[in-house]
């Protein structure tokens, strides 16, 4: 079993564990919402691009509401959580490109699912797919920070540091892997990292880090 279809088991199992319409860290969507944007993204990426591009209200999407609105009893539910599990056809690009293009995605978004009530405590993940994601997240991390009013290292537990923005000065992002990762893609309230770097730097980037 690849670390791709180990992530998405799991995330199906909790998936099936949740109250459908609790809220996710995905603004807008509820637990619903995250599973019919996962479906629609590797069986109908046109929609899904179109959906992305158009809506402006998460919630109101045109074509994922559809799913949303078929989800809404248990049978519908199950049957939405039961397209996730089974994953992308083999021939489609995302089938093709599962462990690239999915393993991330699910990571972050199984977080959003956990999270979106309050802290949990973390996952019991192999290190070995926590090694997988990191390495597969790192070529885009640089683009997360790209805005940031200072220089942005990363200090993931167990590795060694990336450098992901140059500048005068730079404040240091420490923390388990998977937490930076939440703070790299926009979660950063429901990160657990820890800043370091001079009082004036530390402040100007947590400034910037709440309202990017």
């Amino acid at each position: 079993m690849t670390w791709v279809e180990w992530e998405r088991r799991s995330f199906a199992g909790d998936f099936r564990a949740a109250d459908p319409n609790a809220p996710t860290l995905c603004a807008g969507w509820t637990t619903r919402h995250l599973c019919a944007h996962l479906v629609q993204r590797e069986h109908a990426i046109l929609h899904n691009v179109w959906d992305q591009v158009t809506t402006k209200t998460p919630g109101e999407e045109r074509f994922m509401r559809r799913l949303v609105d078929e989800a809404a009893t248990p049978d519908g539910y199950a049957a939405l959580v039961g397209r996730f599990a089974a994953g992308p056809s083999r021939h489609s690009l995302m089938g093709r490109f599962d462990e690239a293009l999915n393993l991330v995605e699910y990571a972050i978004h199984h977080e959003d699912l956990r999270r979106g009530s309050g802290p949990v405590p973390p996952r019991d993940m192999p290190p070995a797919e926590l090694d997988e994601i990191w390495r597969r997240a790192r070529p885009i991390l640089k683009r997360a920070y790209r805005k940031a009013p200072v220089g942005v290292e990363l200090a993931p537990e167990g590795s060694v540091v990336t450098a992901v923005r140059s500048g005068p000065s730079t404040v240091t992002v420490a923390g388990p892997p998977l937490e930076l990762l939440l703070h790299a893609f926009g979660r950063r309230s429901a990160a657990d990292v820890r800043v370091d770097g001079s009082p004036d730097d530390v402040s100007s980037f947590t400034r910037w880090a709440t309202q990017a």
